[in-house]
């Protein structure tokens, strides 16, 4: 991701604050100058990166991580085992990949801004304002730093120890830097061809004594911000990736609530109108029942009467019919009846038979007989006696009695 707001290590000591190319602000401290903003790029400054570069032999991408963690365990670079580690590709050919590796085994407390928007190193930024240059020289919180780049990619950065002004000690210093760098196969054929000087004020007698020791040639160029830089994820430091992880926890509770609100607020208006509508046809039903309410009580008044005098008008009601059908539904023999009672809606029958079999017979005749299909007829267990006879009671109701109270 590209930004347009950098924290750039100051010349002296400090830290700049660049914003499309120009500088915007400087302090001491690295906190006060960025604040809580979450769009500036840090640049970790040169003395806190180990830079170098790995030569793979072919093998799948998926490996590369693991190889190149180990060549920077191997160098003792992994520090307490939180050692950020990026790298990327600068070279390929047939023997295999060459890597441009950059470790920052203990980031400063300083440089740690959990809100910050991205990390980069100086020496990248550096670089991308003079992408053509193959070995830069810039002054960074009062050091010389000489970076060495392979097609715009810091290959190797390193804090000068003289000095930090120019002279023939400074062209000794890089010289040797320069010729140890040739052991390794990738600056054989990509050897620094120049030295770019990233300095502001530059004497002319230093540079004259620099120019006359140095194996390469020297050009000056006043040095400056790059528009944006890109951010790289290896580089983000683990507080920085736990306050994403909870910001991002954050924005997605909040909107979950919010989503909970609506549809709550959705449901409580719908519920809301749907009791309105419900209450509205309660109170038109309780209107209209108290319209038909006299209706319906002349209606039961009549009906109770009618029950009260049917029992007259009803052949079927009559207890003498009753006790005839009765009568003709005993067998010739072995039933006794010793008590009937009837209110023409309720018929109960009480009597002795020889057996049990004989009272259940009688009431399967009951309820066959014409003129008692509309009662419901019932018997609990007879009580077999001590001379083995069965007392019995019959009951008939009305089938459907009462229920249209």
């Amino acid at each position: 991701m590209s930004h347009h707001h950098m924290a750039l290590p100051a010349p002296d000591r400090g830290w700049i604050l660049a914003s499309g190319g120009t500088e915007t602000g400087r302090d001491a401290h690295l906190r006060d100058l960025v604040g809580n903003r979450g769009d500036v790029l840090v640049a970790y400054p040169a003395a806190c990166v180990s830079t170098f570069v790995v030569e793979l032999p072919p093998v799948e991408e998926a490996l590369h991580e693991s190889m190149i963690r180990a060549q920077v365990d191997k160098r003792g670079l992994a520090g307490k085992g939180s050692a950020l580690i990026d790298y990327e590709r600068v070279d390929r050919h047939e023997r295999g990949e060459t890597f441009a590796v950059r470790v920052v085994a203990d980031p400063p407390a300083e440089v740690i801004l959990p809100t910050a928007g991205g990390y980069q190193t100086s020496a990248a930024v550096v670089g991308a304002t003079l992408p053509q240059a193959g070995a830069i020289l810039w002054r960074e919180q009062g050091r010389l730093v000489l970076g060495v780049f392979l097609n715009g990619i810091p290959a190797h950065v390193q804090i000068l120890s003289g000095k930090p002004e120019l002279g023939k000690a400074l062209a000794t210093e890089v010289n040797l830097i320069l010729l140890g760098l040739k052991g390794e196969s990738v600056f054989e054929t990509s050897a620094p061809r120049e030295l770019v000087l990233a300095l502001e004020n530059v004497e002319e007698k230093g540079l004259i004594e620099l120019r006359s020791v140095l194996s390469i040639p020297v050009r000056s160029e006043r040095p400056r911000f790059p528009p944006k830089a890109d951010a790289r994820e290896r580089l983000l430091p683990a507080d920085v990736v736990n306050h994403r992880r909870r910001r991002r926890s954050g924005v997605r509770n909040l909107a979950l609530l919010a989503v909970g609100l609506i549809v709550y607020t959705v449901v409580g208006v719908w519920v809301w109108k749907d009791a309105k509508v419900t209450e509205r046809e309660i109170e038109s039903l309780e209107r209209r029942l108290a319209i038909i309410q006299p209706d319906v009580e002349r209606v039961q008044l009549v009906e109770e009467r009618w029950r009260s005098l049917e029992p007259a008008f009803e052949k079927n009601l009559f207890p003498i019919v009753q006790l005839s059908r009765i009568t003709s539904a005993l067998p010739g023999s072995g039933v006794v009846v010793r008590e009937y009672r009837t209110t023409g809606r309720d018929i109960r029958i009480r009597g002795q038979a020889r057996d049990v079999q004989l009272a259940n017979r009688l009431l399967e005749d009951l309820q066959g007989m014409d003129g008692f299909e509309r009662y419901e007829w019932s018997m609990p267990n007879p009580r077999v006696e001590r001379n083995n006879t069965a007392t019995f009671e019959i009951q008939g109701k009305l089938k459907h009695e009462g229920t249209d109270n």
